[in-house]
Parts: C-alpha cells; structure tokens; sequence
C-alpha cells in the first residue's frame, strides 16, 4: 500500500493547480464540490486522450458515487492540510481560494509537470463551456450512471478502457474523420474543445446513444 502522506502531496500539487488556474482565468474561488468534479473529469479524460499513456491520476483517486457527483476521500485530506499550512483559505461563501503565500516548488515530484498542464488543459476547456456543461458532462457519464442506477458506492474505474473511456472513444474515429490528418497536428487544448464542441452538439441532437 503506497504511503497516505505521499499521495496527499500529489494531491496537494493538483488542487493548488486547480485553483492557480481558475484564479489566472478569472474564476475566483471554488467549492470542494466543484474540485472534486474537475479532478475526475481530469482523470477520467487523461486516458481518452492519452491512449498509450500511465495515467498518473489512477493511483490516487478513489472517486466513488454520490447523488452530487463524484467523490473521492482523498480531497478533503489534503484540503485541511492545505489550510493548516496556510496555502489556501475558506473564505465568507465557504469556498476554497488560494491564501496568497509563495507555493511550494513540487517540480521534483513524479508527473507533476505532466498532471498540473493537464489539469490547466481541463480547466481551460471547461471555462470555455461553462458550469452547467461540467454537470452535464459528469452526470451524462455512463460508467457513473450506471453506479448510480445501481445504488452503488462501488470505486469508479479511473483504469484504461473503463465504460466511460469507450463511449468517448466511440465518438472519437467520427470526430476525427471529419477533421482528417490534421487532427494529429491540433495541441491538447485544441483537440479537446472541438471534440465537445462535436461531443455536445451530437447530445443536443440527441445521436450519442
């Protein structure tokens, strides 16, 4: 079993991420809710877009079901120790911010670079279709509905080839057909916001099923 403390320090690195983003982007502060949200969605798309890939996100989520979304107990771990250290703050709404002390340097630890571009990659695509598309999204995902039909506080599977994994793929060769070769030449940030913008367009017409 992998140490606690070492798995809430990659966590503290993709939660200062996630606020250092949404602050740099203009979003203000965050609830734990929404936190929770964008870390899943950052693990469940890193293996969709990444094939071939570790995903470095898989050893430390243990994201489960609620009727509010995703959780995973791992967050409200690091949380309080981001606040005890006196990184982050709760302020008047009860929402999570950055406390405004230098951040620790975590360069050296394993996948950083890789986890907070990536985050910032999320994070940019759903600033781009607001609140309601991260709910939309979260709650259209099959492999959590079908938890949630079951009652089930079951783990969700972060691993390759999950349920959710190959729906998106299902729609990925259509996407990607239309694009042609340049497909293979579009950055992270790029491929992401027309494959939703394809992704979305298909819900409102209703032809994912």
């Amino acid at each position: 079993m992998q140490n606690l403390n070492e798995k809430i320090y990659r966590v503290n690195g993709d939660i200062l991420a996630t606020l250092t983003t949404g602050e740099d982007l203009a979003w203000g502060a965050m609830n734990e809710l929404s936190i929770q949200r964008i870390l899943y969605i950052s693990s469940i798309l890193f293996s969709f877009r990444f094939e071939n890939k570790y995903n470095p996100y898989e050893i430390d989520y243990d994201f489960s079901v609620s009727l509010r979304g995703p959780f995973s107990d791992v967050v409200p771990f690091s949380i309080k120790f981001l606040l005890a250290n006196k990184f982050i703050i709760i302020n008047e709404n009860d929402e999570i911010e950055l406390a405004g002390r230098e951040l620790p340097d975590m360069t050296s630890m394993p996948y950083y670079t890789e986890r907070k571009e990536w985050i910032e990659t999320i994070i940019y695509i759903l600033g781009i279709y607001g609140e309601e598309k991260i709910y939309d999204f979260v709650f259209r995902d099959p492999q959590y509905q079908d938890n949630l039909q079951r009652n089930s506080m079951k783990e969700i599977n972060l691993k390759s080839g999950n349920k959710t994994e190959l729906t998106l793929r299902r729609l990925k060769a259509a996407f990607e057909g239309t694009l042609g070769k340049s497909a293979l030449e579009l950055d992270n940030k790029k491929y992401l916001e027309m494959y939703f913008e394809y992704v979305f367009s298909k819900i409102l017409r209703g032809e994912t099923e």
